[in-house]
């Protein structure tokens, strides 16, 4: 291979990495940012849905709450997934609204 093949092949390669990082990498990413969403969506879904069919006296929403956080924060911490209280917060109570809202009212 001469010298200026080797020159352009190179500079071809140092492009499609070029590409790949800046293009490919940050969409794999968000992908999978995507798919962990959905999936701590869904099982907050079901703590959400299970504490209501174990608990069943009225008023005992804060009961009701711990048990979710209690069980979500296991199930994060199992999977080494970070997410703030406030997170947590708003993911069950989005959860808890969608139970009490299917048609999205």
């Amino acid at each position: 291979m001469n010298e200026t093949t080797f020159e352009v092949t190179k500079l071809v390669v140092s492009v499609i990495f070029a590409l790949v990082g800046l293009y490919l990498v940050p969409y794999i990413n968000r992908k999978t940012a995507e798919l962990k969403d959905d999936e701590k969506w869904k099982e907050a879904v079901r703590a959400v849905k299970a504490v209501e069919q174990t608990v069943k006296q009225s008023g005992m929403g804060k009961v009701k709450k711990a048990d979710v956080i209690a069980y979500m924060t296991a199930w994060l911490n199992d999977r080494n997934i970070k997410m703030t209280t406030e997170q947590l917060n708003t993911l069950i109570e989005a959860a808890v609204y969608s139970m009490n809202h299917p048609q999205g009212e």
